[in-house]
């Protein structure tokens, strides 16, 4: 799910860390680096209204900046940047991830007919364009589908069975029938539908559960061991967010009660679906959005953009990415919403910088600025 964001607190916490720690603690540059990005964050967490942030920026170097500013929750302990957030729609960026692997293996191609996986579901022909729609539209939200997970009643099911475990089909069953939104390929809107559908795609074939794929594929072989599965309502070292947005679906004002949410993240799955830190995320958002993970042909197919004019000025949107035209060049990223939480990371490739930060609140206008300008503003004290 996307998003936009609540409170503040005057305290802040630092860290810095890169794969040589005691050359970083020796070089006074970098030292100076590191101060100048903690007090443009925390000018802008003054300004704001917001509990607190972490961003982490990763340097063409490979040296990591890692920041926090703010609280957990009004009355809370300083964040750190070892703390985990709900990374909302940043999570289908492992989903496009996994299925440019699968293109790559042979499993499918962008441009099969979705229906092709469904054959034997009586359901799916009642899904909006069924007979049309392309594994390449889904990943770029260009299936003409509804956003099952805005429909009301999905969050009053939601709301009134906390520890409901949701089946992919359970989750489709709210657009069955549903009109289309345009022909497919012929317009452009946001849906996690699109993404539903591509995680039972990758699941079929693959043959595995999404969660161990990526954990074998990507998380485990690339260390990136901060990253889990919203798959629980407890989930380890996730912090308390502050719900403002999220009120209009019945969540709030806060998102855990004695440590565990008050409903079942686990829905999000393919449509987002993990807990994360800023320095993760930054990491993947450098290994995905480089030729590193898919090489120059895959890489050349993810950014493969229409214009996203739902997202904002300056924004297309490609297989898995959002791609915005900055004052620093391109950003390839992509944004995250969960009630109480907000995330954006991305790589800027004129730079070899890559960012990420998350907010531990929903209401972006409590910031001040979108998150991705937040980074660039961070990127720009590097260069």
């Amino acid at each position: 799910m996307r998003g936009i964001l609540v409170l503040a607190a005057p305290v802040l916490f630092v860290l810095t860390s890169c794969s040589t720690p005691q050359a970083q603690v020796e070089d006074p540059h970098f030292e100076a680096l590191v101060a100048a990005c903690q007090a443009e964050l925390d000018s802008i967490h003054a300004a704001g209204s917001f509990p607190g942030a972490t961003v982490t920026l990763v340097l063409e170097d490979g040296r990591e900046i890692q920041l926090a500013v703010g609280v957990t929750e009004e009355g809370g302990r300083p964040l750190t940047a070892d703390d985990r957030m709900l990374v909302g729609s940043v999570g289908k960026t492992w989903v496009a991830a996994l299925a440019h692997q699968l293109v790559e293996e042979g499993s499918f191609d962008y441009d099969d007919r979705v229906s092709e996986w469904f054959t034997g579901d009586d359901w799916y022909s009642r899904i909006p364009n069924a007979a049309d729609v392309t594994i390449r539209q889904l990943l770029r939200h260009q299936s003409g589908f509804e956003r099952y997970e805005f429909k009301m009643e999905f969050w009053q099911e939601l709301m009134l069975d906390p520890d409901r475990v949701w089946k992919p089909e359970e989750l489709l069953a709210f657009v069955l029938d549903d009109e289309p939104m345009f022909a497919a390929g012929e317009g452009w809107a946001y849906s996690d539908t699109n993404y539903i559908l591509l995680g039972m795609i990758i699941e079929r074939a693959s043959g595995e559960p999404f969660y161990e794929r990526v954990h074998d594929q990507i998380n485990r072989p690339h260390d990136l061991n901060d990253t889990i599965p919203s798959d629980q309502r407890r989930l380890p070292g996730v912090v308390q967010g502050t719900v403002a947005i999220g009120q209009q679906l019945g969540v709030g004002p806060r998102t855990l009660e004695d440590g565990e949410f008050t409903y079942n993240v686990q829905f999000e799955w393919c449509g987002g679906g993990f807990a994360s830190t800023s320095t993760d995320l930054a990491r993947w958002a450098g290994l995905l959005y480089s030729e590193r993970l898919l090489g120059v042909e895959g890489l050349d197919a993810m950014l493969d953009v229409v214009p996203a004019p739902e997202l904002g000025p300056g924004r297309s949107y490609g297989l898995g990415v959002i791609v915005t035209d900055t004052r620093l060049g391109p950003l390839r990223g992509h944004d995250g919403f969960m009630p109480g939480y907000l995330t954006a990371m991305g790589y800027f490739p004129d730079l070899g910088v890559a960012a990420a930060i998350q907010v531990n609140t929903d209401d972006g206008r409590a910031v001040g600025m979108p998150l991705h300008e937040v980074m660039i503003r961070l990127v720009e004290l590097t260069q």
